[in-house]
């Protein structure tokens, strides 16, 4: 038997209606581990599953009602491993582990989650790393953690890979077995509040108008108003009309492209960014912005304008929910203008708008007043809205969302399990940008770049040939500074 634990609260409902109507899929956050010795890993991965399932309620949350205007959290209180955790063979042609990470995330973000009344809208997928026979005998996998935005923001991810890590290096302490068959009806803990419960999230007059009057008023009145929000002919947003959604609320496909970039260009860039009093997000939003316009150029489409959409996470303002999983996303925005040029390197003009984005960011993470989120509270029919915004062209070029860095301190080599390589990815997303650009990365490590997009939204016949280039653009700006 379930539990209700409260209805869902706006955000959730927004991202419920988005996972129904199948516009949009999932969050991923994937690493490898790593350690010496031959391990049985079904076994141990069981076993640390069900620390984080105990750890984080959201792990033992389903949806009831997911399909009406009401929808409701419920706790479940005996779960099925085999129903989550799903091992995957991947062939690495490359050699490098671009390819597999690639596959996997492909495969990942197009196998939708269903079923959300019935179990956890989230999914393991296990990719054993075979051993070198030339070397020591090591135990290797990539773990690609695949969850509901309706539940969980990009930050999840991290705590996840946190506590699941903990767990392995504490296996031995833990009194779990490992058996698939998990009751965890003794562990009610209850879910944290919605963001709108959570924090009080204050809204400006001036914010609320230009929205507001753009849903209930005539173009014609809003533009002798003085308040058209009409996007200039400068700004490039992808494709006039997005493309036509998949029937019967099928999920939209998402195309990937993975970068590494090495650590080396990464601290180079960290200490250039230091330099101009600018943050790596701020940096990568130019950057992209350049090496896109470039590659549009080359197909002969001309634009200067790129506005970026930025998430930012709302925890700093919650005390107790630095160490849990929940939706407490929001999002700011910024324009770069980019000069027709064939410089490669960064100028003035570049570091001066890095700058002025990185104090939109840390100006809007900031305080909790007059957040877009918020505004979610004036919509009366979340379904209906939802089709509202994928029947419009989209308003903006393109998203930076940077997950940071995953810094754990884990024991000395030799000693137990590492976590490398830290990937996040996100679905496309048929209400948003064109295409989605996903940071993350390991202390000392590369960072991971994952550029994902809903197939036609980009308005170029050769997309993936585009999105190559724009990799190839952002690659060779980081590694020249």
């Amino acid at each position: 038997m379930n539990t209700v634990l409260r209805p869902a609260g706006l955000n959730e409902r927004r991202c419920i209606s988005r996972d129904v109507l199948g516009v949009y899929g999932t969050l991923v956050m994937c690493a490898r581990y790593y350690q010496h010795g031959d391990v049985p890993l079904r076994d141990l991965i069981n076993k640390a599953l069900r620390s984080c399932i105990i750890e984080h309620p959201v792990l033992r949350t389903i949806i009831l009602d997911a399909e009406s205007e009401k929808p409701k959290l419920a706790q479940q209180t005996a779960l099925n491993l085999n129903n989550h955790v799903l091992y995957l063979e991947l062939n690495d042609t490359h050699g490098d582990g671009t390819h597999t990470l690639q596959a996997l995330l492909e495969h990942a973000h197009n196998e939708p989650l269903d079923s959300w009344h019935l179990r956890p809208a989230w999914r393991l997928y296990v990719v054993p790393v075979p051993s070198v026979a030339s070397v020591e005998t090591t135990t290797q996998f990539h773990l690609a953690f695949t969850y509901s935005h309706a539940l969980a923001d990009g930050f999840s991810g991290m705590l996840f890979h946190r506590t699941f890590l903990e767990a392995l290096n504490s296996s031995a302490d833990n009194a779990f077995d490992n058996k698939p068959d998990f009751d965890c009806s003794s562990d009610m803990d209850s879910l944290l509040p919605p963001l709108e419960n959570a924090a009080v999230l204050p809204i400006s007059w001036s914010f609320l108008l230009r929205p507001l009057v753009g849903e209930l008023l005539p173009s014609l009145l809003v533009r002798a108003l003085g308040l058209s929000s009409e996007k200039s002919s400068n700004l490039w947003t992808g494709a006039q009309e997005r493309p036509k959604l998949p029937p019967n609320s099928q999920l939209l496909h998402t195309a990937v492209r993975h970068r590494l970039i090495p650590n080396m260009s990464l601290e180079r860039a960290l200490a250039a960014c230091r330099s101009h009093q600018a943050r790596l997000t701020g940096l990568l939003a130019v950057t992209v912005a350049r090496a896109l316009s470039a590659a549009l150029q080359a197909r002969g489409i001309v634009q200067s304008e790129y506005r970026a959409t930025l998430p930012i996470d709302l925890r700093r303002h919650i005390p107790e929910a630095q160490n849990s999983m929940a939706n407490y996303a929001s999002a700011t925005y910024g324009t770069v203008t980019v000069v027709q040029e064939q410089q490669q390197i960064l100028t003035d003009r570049d570091w001066r708008m890095a700058q002025k984005l990185t104090k939109a960011l840390t100006t809007a993470s900031r305080t909790l007043a007059d957040q877009p989120v918020a505004l979610l509270k004036y919509l009366s029919n979340f379904r209906d809205w939802t089709l509202r915004q994928v029947s419009k062209p989209a308003e903006g070029s393109f998203e930076v969302s940077n997950a940071g860095a995953f810094d754990y301190t884990v024991p000395p080599t030799g000693a137990g399990w590492t976590l490398q390589d830290m990937v996040f990815s996100q679905s496309a997303n048929a209400l948003g940008d064109p295409f989605n650009v996903n940071v993350a990365s390991t202390k000392g490590g590369p960072l991971a770049i994952v550029l994902t997009w809903w197939p036609g939204m980009l308005g170029v016949e050769d997309e993936e040939k585009l999105m190559d280039e724009v990799c190839d653009g952002l690659e060779e700006k980081l590694a020249s500074l």
